[in-house]
């Protein structure tokens, strides 16, 4: 087959979720069926950018992606064109395949701002127009589409996403002890989540639940993410609340090669979020052999599964509960460590995904 991948938003300086997929995306499959031949389609927006994808399967050839006379310009045959984002062009007389990654536009619309909930849902509305295979993370994403948008189950498949296991382990006890000395966390017990501030994320509920929870003086909470006026907030909640400014921790955005240290290092890890349509971290921990407490919204329940301790985020006490349980038994903690990797690397990779994916291809190509 030749298959178009869209990898425009991947194009940035630093990848968010649908950016690692991506990227992964067309790593995996090249590894796992290089037999085909794959064209990396890049819009006029981020073409000039290109070169934050240099080091991408270099091998690859990259090609304008044009809304209108793509022929021109992506060449033909075309087997299979692949949306990474929430895009597809308007014409071609070839199968298209979208990996939609949430609708949380549609499930919560209160978590967005009206202009950007507009945009988004007028954007995934077009899309799953012009789509003829849709792929979701989970089922829960799958029958929220039937649910919320009428899409029929037969034109969607689900495919979880994966993650790198060479890179999320337990590292030697001499570079975690190096990265946590770094972080100041060394001896020092903590409770670790990691991604943009913001509503959706709910790390104000986070600091909220850990205040409840009252663990021993010695346990932290550590918050990474981006530097901005978000914190100050935060740390505004924990002083009200009577938390000891030392105890919240805000390294800002962690390093790559320090966060599957610093996860490993977790006495556990929380997902805390309002929405997820997959919720990546909570793999990457349970990968690393770290305990898991995660929100009981969307498709977090599928992606914990059973290792870890699913709370209702609008609960406070059942919020503090969890991580009070967690804190409380290190025997638990201990059995979860211990099925998290097993977990994880029976279907939890990102060979599986592509490998579910060329799949999907060749049916929708043949179909």
């Amino acid at each position: 087959m030749r298959i178009v991948i869209d990898v425009t938003s991947c194009v940035k300086p630093r990848l968010g979720g649908i950016g690692l997929y991506g990227t992964e995306l067309v790593r995996g499959c090249v590894r796992v069926a290089p037999e085909h031949e794959y064209v990396l389609a890049i819009r006029p927006n981020r073409w000039t950018r290109k070169s934050l994808i240099a080091d991408l399967c270099p091998q690859l050839k990259r090609s304008l992606l044009l809304d209108h006379g793509h022929r021109f310009t992506l060449g033909s045959p075309i087997d299979v064109l692949h949306g990474v984002g929430v895009r597809l062009p308007s014409t071609g007389d070839f199968p298209k395949v979208v990996l939609l990654h949430d609708i949380n536009v549609f499930e919560f619309p209160e978590l967005s701002q009206p202009d950007w909930r507009v945009k988004r849902q007028r954007r995934i509305r077009q899309t799953l127009d012009r789509a003829d295979l849709i792929i979701c993370q989970s089922q829960q994403g799958k029958d929220a589409l039937g649910e919320h948008l009428n899409v029929a189950a037969e034109r969607v498949r689900v495919v979880p996403l994966g993650i790198d296991l060479e890179r999320f382990c337990r590292p030697p006890e001499a570079e975690l002890a190096a990265v946590l000395e770094r972080h100041d966390l060394a001896e020092r017990p903590y409770v670790l989540s990691v991604g943009q501030y913001g509503t959706r994320k709910n790390q104000q509920g986070l600091v909220e639940a850990f205040v409840a929870a009252e663990l021993p003086q010695e346990w932290l909470l550590v918050l990474g993410g981006p530097r901005h006026t978000a914190i100050d907030e935060l740390r505004a909640t924990a002083t009200r609340l009577g938390l000891a400014p030392e105890r919240l921790r805000t390294p800002g955005w962690v390093l790559d090669d320090e966060l599957p240290a610093l996860i490993a290092g977790a006495g556990f890890y929380v997902c805390a979020s309002l929405h997820e349509g997959f919720g990546l971290p909570v793999i990457e921990a349970q990968a690393c052999g770290t305990p898991v407490a995660a929100s009981n919204r969307a498709a977090l329940v599928e992606t914990l599964g059973d290792c870890g301790l699913s709370f209702d985020p609008a609960d406070l006490a059942d919020f503090a509960g969890a991580l009070s349980s967690l804190a409380a038994d290190p025997a638990l903690r201990a059995e979860l460590s211990e099925r998290g990797p097993r977990r994880v690397a029976a279907a939890y990779t990102w060979d599986h995904m592509a490998r579910a994916t060329v799949d999907l291809w060749a049916e929708v190509s043949e179909s």
